[in-house]
């Protein structure tokens, strides 16, 4: 355990991090999607699955999802909510995004799979927000992915971020759902990681120690990493 990295995260609160949070390029973008989209019904189960569809990216984050609400921003709806007509949206977007040009014939086969998912997904938003380590237990089971994999602890960050959004109400995100273990997170945990433990086992102790759960711990880490952390 680093005592230093401890001494510097007990400094903040979780008021500090929503505010932190609220500052996010990724919730900004996020925020002036739901503000602009006509038929919210889609709101969710879009941010959801292009959360589920966001790596081997050619930009940041940020430039990514603020190209991505952009486009949903303009993008026509149907009036009522069907997946084959968010399934036809991905599919166009892809094609047409300037950011997610990798590995595109393979989402395009990971978006039937997660659409599977979304469409239990749908009915059930307000209870995956306020159960949101049942919303990744069953992420994991229709990805068939591990509940500590990147894309889906990553997913329920934005799924986090968009339902504080689309229900006027913050919920902490469970310390159970583990750290989105990217290229910047691993520096900061080659610095600061003196002991045996694995990566994700030195976060969620981390995160114990300091009382604050390792996703909101990641807008922390993010944000605060150029000042004091990454040097």
């Amino acid at each position: 355990m680093n005592d230093k990295l401890i001494e510097i995260l007990s400094k903040y609160k979780i008021e500090d991090i929503i505010e932190l949070e609220r500052k996010d390029r990724q919730f900004i973008a996020i925020k002036s999607l739901f503000e602009s989209l006509e038929n919210k019904s889609y709101f969710l189960s879009l941010i959801v699955t292009n959360a589920l569809l966001s790596y081997q990216l050619s930009s940041s984050g940020e430039e990514y999802w603020e190209e991505f609400c952009q486009f949903a921003s303009e993008y026509k709806f149907w009036i009522w909510f069907k997946i084959n007509v968010l399934k036809e949206f991905f599919e166009i977007f892809l094609i047409q995004s300037k950011w997610n040009k990798r590995l595109v014939n393979m989402k395009k086969i990971r978006i039937n799979k997660i659409l599977k998912f979304i469409d239990k997904f749908h009915d059930n938003e307000a209870f995956y927000y306020e159960n949101m380590t049942v919303f990744l237990n069953d992420l994991s089971t229709a990805m068939a992915q591990k509940k500590t994999a990147k894309t889906l602890v990553f997913a329920v960050k934005m799924f986090s971020y968009g339902a504080r959004i689309y229900f006027d109400k913050f919920i902490l995100v469970p310390y159970e759902v583990a750290m989105p273990m990217d290229s910047r997170i691993s520096k900061i945990t080659k610095i600061y990681n003196n002991s045996n433990l694995s990566p994700l086992d030195f976060w969620f102790q981390i995160s114990e120690k300091v009382g604050i759960p390792c996703i909101h711990l990641d807008a922390l880490l993010w944000t605060k990493c150029d000042d004091f952390i990454c040097f």
